[in-house]
């Protein structure tokens, strides 16, 4: 009489394992399994955007298991118009471009992850000298962006806080064209110009003139370059958007293990060509003032010092809080998620990344 109750038991035991075994694989299957594409728009290729270009390099974005399709423009002003519109999912822009959006009424970027945590321009001279001041501008001309850019109100602002009239003291040219500003600098318009890498390093190269100061070191640690995306995204698709964040993390963990050649080296394919020991040289530049973020969180303190110096230029229409357009809950999750184990020597195999839960 035991025997069918024995299996009879064991039958259940078996259907039991069966089920939880099949609901197992289903919900590893979904978990690893579904892949979730992401729009991403940004700008003319550049120097300030290595840790993107490390994720994509590297990986990063296939192996948090999202398909990332990038879209670069040709300027940086369409991006905002690409995100409202739905062409783009997610656009990589200056924080001043979500931030004047905003202001203008718009209510759909939000800011989720930083990619910079500094300005990236550099205020070069025609004959350098080694003990430059910024009360040194006075009575002296400089090209700058337009009015409105970030490296432009920056400068406005070091030059208040050195006690020098921007525009009264200093003469701003800022009504010239990207593509035209360092030709117009040879040609003998300006005593200084703002420029990014590598375009500062070029001109050293080439005896064009001489770095003197750093926007980016001057101006203080504020957020630069953003990831922005819509309401609307982060409620349809918070995971996608979780995967993404985690891999730009990675990115910036990889940066923070390894030199500039190494670094340059991944990125070089994404610059059109630029000389790679220039590069190198551009990317230790950054690196040495901290231009990359450490993390993708946004700090309230250096998003308040970016909305302060742009209400102090009156380039925009009204303060928008930190909290308005801050969304930082992606980010404060990658910081949990991915930790990086440099144990392991990568000139023989992968790095190891440990993902805690999974």
């Amino acid at each position: 009489m035991r025997r069918p109750a024995v299996v009879l038991a064991l039958l259940i035991i078996l259907s039991l394992t069966l089920t939880i075994s099949s609901m197992a694989v289903k919900w590893w299957s979904e978990r690893t399994g579904k892949v979730e594409t992401i729009h991403l728009m940004t700008g003319p290729p550049s120097v300030e955007y290595l840790p993107q270009y490390i994720a994509q390099a590297r990986g990063f974005f296939k192996e948090q298991g999202v398909d990332v399709k990038i879209e670069n423009t040709a300027t940086a002003e369409t991006l905002m118009a690409a995100l409202e519109s739905g062409r783009a999912d997610v656009v990589l822009t200056g924080l001043e471009q979500a931030i004047y959006r905003r202001a203008e009424g718009s209510t759909a970027p939000i800011v989720f992850a930083a990619l910079t945590a500094r300005d990236t321009h550099f205020l070069v001279a025609r004959a350098g000298k080694n003990d430059f001041q910024w009360a040194d501008l006075k009575g002296k001309s400089v090209i700058a962006g337009w009015p409105e850019s970030r490296e432009t109100v920056l400068l406005e602002g070091i030059l208040r806080q050195n006690k020098t009239a921007p525009n009264r003291e200093v003469t701003l040219y800022t009504n010239i064209p990207a593509s035209l500003r360092p030709g117009a600098f040879q040609a003998g318009s300006g005593d200084y110009i703002l420029v990014a890498e590598p375009r500062a390093s070029q001109m050293e190269a080439r005896g064009q003139g001489k770095v003197v100061a750093s926007l980016g070191s001057d101006a203080g640690p504020l957020p630069g370059v953003v990831y922005v995306t819509r309401e609307q995204f982060i409620q349809t698709s918070p995971g996608a958007l979780q995967q993404f964040t985690n891999a730009v993390y990675q990115a910036q963990l990889w940066l923070a293990h390894h030199g500039a050649a190494e670094a340059a080296a991944l990125a070089g394919p994404y610059l059109n060509g630029v000389d790679q020991s220039l590069l190198t040289q551009a990317v230790e530049r950054y690196r040495r003032q901290e231009t990359w973020a450490a993390t993708p969180v946004i700090p309230a303190e250096g998003y308040n010092r970016l909305m302060g110096l742009l209400d102090q230029s009156r380039e925009v229409r009204r303060v928008v809080p930190a909290g308005e357009m801050v969304d930082n809950r992606f980010a404060e999750r990658a910081l949990e998620m991915v930790k990086y184990d440099p144990g392991r020597d990568e000139k023989r195999r992968r790095s190891i990344w440990r993902l805690p839960g999974i």
